[in-house]
């Protein structure tokens, strides 16, 4: 955004910041070899306006979505946009809580980024444009329109979606599917179909979010878990068959991993609703006693 002429300030931890700051922020990978400057690059948002920006990114993992709204309280005010750029469930409602579903704007991103030091990123992998859209009739949809015209003329592959949540979903059984068996099994994802135990876990993973998501009322798209599969494993994975979920970056960092808005949040939903997900629960258990081993 910033090379394309928008005025960008960046808010995010200390080292990364002040990186970009003293040198610009280096991207390389598949969208070409880039340095951005003059961008206002912090590490908190005391001293910043409410009323000065037209947009506001949350791009936080899920686990610290409720302590970035409240940061940006201050400089959110009735005309300002808040677009949830995360995947994962639980962070749009949380938005919406705080700002209204008439300000809150929904990402289904699925591109892989990976910072290689600070102030450095290297983009790795993209399976499809990024899709925004209002999540609720009540949310500004030409806004919403106009915003993902200007990311994807600034260079990020973004399209406008009517049904933003359906591909949300989609996503979270992509993520739900992969990512803890990519971070316990040290697999990329194209290795994991053809490890029979692996596909058979895979394809339990997505029954189960099926069952939940049409128990609530979701509007999936494909509208069956057999579809899904199929789509699946013949034209998602095979793009991203090198690709490593972030969850086995957060093992090997020794980071908390999103478990808890992946499969964790299927089980959750799932007990709401009275289907249950024994699957997704353990694989939820295996990834939060890996996060505790760390820690020892």
């Amino acid at each position: 955004m910033a090379g394309a002429g928008h005025r960008v300030t960046l808010v995010g931890r200390a080292a990364h910041v002040e990186a970009i700051a003293a040198r610009g922020l280096r991207v390389t990978g598949i969208w070409g070899d880039h340095c951005f400057t003059g961008m206002d690059a912090r590490s908190s948002a005391e001293g910043l306006s409410s009323g000065d920006f037209d947009v506001v990114f949350i791009t936080v993992k899920s686990y610290d979505t409720a302590a970035a709204l409240e940061a940006a309280a201050p400089v959110v005010d009735e005309n300002t946009l808040v677009c949830v750029y995360q995947n994962g469930l639980g962070n749009i409602e949380q938005a919406a809580a705080r700002f209204s579903w008439a300000r809150t704007v929904g990402t289904r991103a699925i591109y892989g980024v990976r910072v290689t030091e600070p102030g450095a990123i290297v983009v790795t992998v993209i399976a499809s444009p990024t899709a925004l859209g209002a999540p609720r009739p009540e949310g500004p949809v030409e806004r919403v329109r106009e915003l993902a015209a200007a990311l994807d003329a600034a260079g990020l592959p973004t399209v406008y979606s009517d049904r933003v949540e359906t591909l949300l979903w989609a996503k979270v059984a992509y993520n739900c599917a992969l990512n803890p068996l990519s971070a316990l099994l040290d697999a990329p994802y194209g290795a994991l179909p053809e490890i029979p135990e692996a596909r058979r876990m895979m394809d339990t993973v997505i029954d189960e979010l099926y069952a939940v998501g049409l128990a609530r009322g979701v509007l999936l798209d494909p509208p069956d878990a057999d579809a899904y599969r199929e789509l699946f494993y013949h034209r998602l994975v095979p793009p991203t068959a090198a690709h490593y979920a972030s969850m086995h970056e957060d093992f090997t960092r020794k980071r908390r991993t999103e478990i808890d808005a992946l499969n964790g949040a299927i089980v959750r939903l799932g007990a709401e609703c009275g289907v249950p997900c024994p699957l997704n629960a353990w694989l939820t258990d295996l990834v939060h006693a890996r996060e505790a081993a760390m820690r020892k």
